[in-house]
């Protein structure tokens, strides 16, 4: 069983490389933005899956939970703040 979640956490792993390339050689703040709150996601699963690894799965959904708010959270200020403020 731990094979299977030691795989899934290789892809994990294997996405966000390819999406780090991909803020790298795009010149779009948007387009860099869109990977990076995608990247947001990649990273609660890749936490979720480190958890199951380690047996301890309740404490790492917790991790993971905060991670999101805290993601969610810094999305909706980037966007009021790339979007401007609009009377």
């Amino acid at each position: 069983m731990t094979q299977f979640w030691t795989v899934i956490l290789t892809g994990l792993i294997c996405i966000l490389i390819v999406m780090l390339c991909f803020i790298i050689v795009k010149k779009d703040l948007y387009e860099k933005l869109n990977y990076i709150f995608a990247m947001n996601s990649v990273i609660v699963l890749l936490i979720m899956v480190t958890g199951f690894i380690d047996g301890r799965a309740d404490m790492y959904i917790d991790i993971a939970l905060s991670y999101s708010v805290l993601g969610f959270v810094t999305s909706v200020i980037l966007a009021k703040y790339i979007g401007g403020h609009r009377k």
